[in-house]
């Protein structure tokens, strides 16, 4: 039975009612790849990867009466849906759920932690900031970002068990919808062995969001999508040979910095790479041989058909070498990409952590429709709903395929929301 974390594991000693750090104001994301221990969960939730990385942190989450006391009642609810046998595990599921109330509780203690606890006030003040993903929060205050911070994870947490669990619609529910079904037997059974499993495996489960986050880790991981951890960390992998030549480029010689190809993907199950993406690699290599820009970034992941086992970018990538003769060194792959608006943003953060001149327009190299309409109001409207923020500005529009875009660093902030690309 889940257990909550001992004080005599942790030690009994109190903290120190220290002044917080003052530290907010200067700090700028690094431009360096995420440390990814565990693609998928720290790319949804990097704080609390973050966290694990600090058993000062840790041990003050812990010691927090507040929160001990919701830890108390996870624990409980945790035991009760280990215990229910039943062949619709629905309520097991919802028990791991933080309630609103719950996530404000915590949200209270943070911000307390941050006055008294040195540690906690770097944790928000440092590594917050520097790690970029809750970007959107950098102009707030050291206690109110780790608090939004903390609420983003939370409700991403409880996000994923709803929509890869219980079966709620998410953002581009056709596509990235769960592959059981909630009223599946088999499904079910499943969910009871986990809840068992787990219970045995981690008697002494801490900090108090872990179960929960086991879970919604669990049954991404269950639904076959796992799709946001694939290939990471690309700059050891696939975009290996490419990130190594960035710092020896000439940036004086190519008017761009990137050439952009979004992925056009097929429907059929059984097509790697659709005719009209094929093209897009044909244009994107003559691009790239006329000087316009050192590197050529394909964009797309597995997404048509659904649980397709393709990769756009992957396919893209070894359609410019085999075909065009495009060198590896020239290319990175973004395979995580689900939609234009995600081709843009992830090109933006590929431009910013691999260290490429944040300053210099990148080129869109896709066909007339898609090109016109990255270009259009009414798309800078659609990113603006999707993420809250513009990850690119617009330049010129060159020709029918080709249009100049300036990345922005508000693309940095993660967004559990969309768990199969935050």
């Amino acid at each position: 039975m889940l257990t909550m974390l001992m004080l005599t594991v942790l030690g009994s000693r109190d903290f120190p009612a220290a002044p917080a750090l003052a530290l907010t104001p200067t700090v700028s994301p690094r431009t360096a790849p995420l440390s990814l221990e565990n693609p998928v969960a720290d790319k949804n939730f990097y704080l609390f990867h973050l966290i694990s990385q600090s058993p000062a942190v840790q041990m003050a989450l812990a010691q927090d009466p507040e929160i001990r006391k919701i830890q108390q009642d996870l624990a409980s609810r945790f035991a009760a849906a280990t215990a229910n046998e039943s062949f619709d595990q629905g309520s097991s599921l919802r028990k791991l759920l933080m309630t609103s109330e719950e996530i404000d509780r915590v949200s209270d203690a943070l911000r307390r932690l941050y006055q008294t606890n040195r540690e906690v006030a770097a944790l928000a003040d440092v590594q917050i900031p520097e790690s970029g993903c809750y970007y959107r929060y950098q102009s707030q205050s050291g206690a109110d970002r780790l608090a939004s911070a903390f609420r983003d994870c939370l409700t991403g947490v409880n996000h994923v068990i709803e929509v890869y669990g219980l079966g709620v619609p998410g953002r581009s529910s056709a596509t990235d919808s769960m592959f059981y079904k909630p009223t599946d037997l088999t499904f079910n059974g499943t969910i009871h062995q986990w809840f068992g499993t787990y219970a045995e495996l981690n008697p002494n489960s801490a900090p108090f969001y872990e179960p929960s986050l086991r879970l919604a880790t669990w049954l991404l991981d269950l639904n076959m999508r796992d799709e946001a951890g694939r290939f990471e960390p690309m700059e050891r992998g696939e975009n290996r040979a490419a990130y190594r030549r960035v710092r020896s480029v000439d940036w004086r010689k190519y008017p761009y910095s990137v050439i952009l190809v979004p992925g056009l993907g097929p429907e059929e199950p059984e097509v790697r790479l659709s005719p009209a993406g094929k093209l897009l690699c044909q244009l994107a290599a003559k691009r790239y041989r006329d000087g316009q820009a050192p590197f050529i970034i394909t964009s797309g992941g597995f997404v048509h058909p659904r649980q397709t086992p393709y990769c756009e970018a992957i396919e893209m990538k070894r359609s410019l070498m085999r075909d065009f003769g495009v060198p590896e060194n020239a290319i990175l792959i973004d395979p995580h990409a689900r939609h234009t608006t995600t081709n843009l943003r992830n090109a933006a953060r590929l431009i910013y952590r691999y260290g490429i001149p944040f300053d210099k327009p990148g080129l869109v190299t896709t066909n007339t429709f898609q090109s016109k309409d990255i270009e259009s109001k009414a798309f800078r409207d659609r990113c603006l709903s999707v993420f809250g923020y513009q990850p690119f500005r617009s330049g010129k529009r060159l020709s029918p395929f080709d249009t100049e875009f300036y990345p922005l660093i508000d693309s940095l902030y993660t967004d559990p929301a969309d768990p199969l690309d935050p």
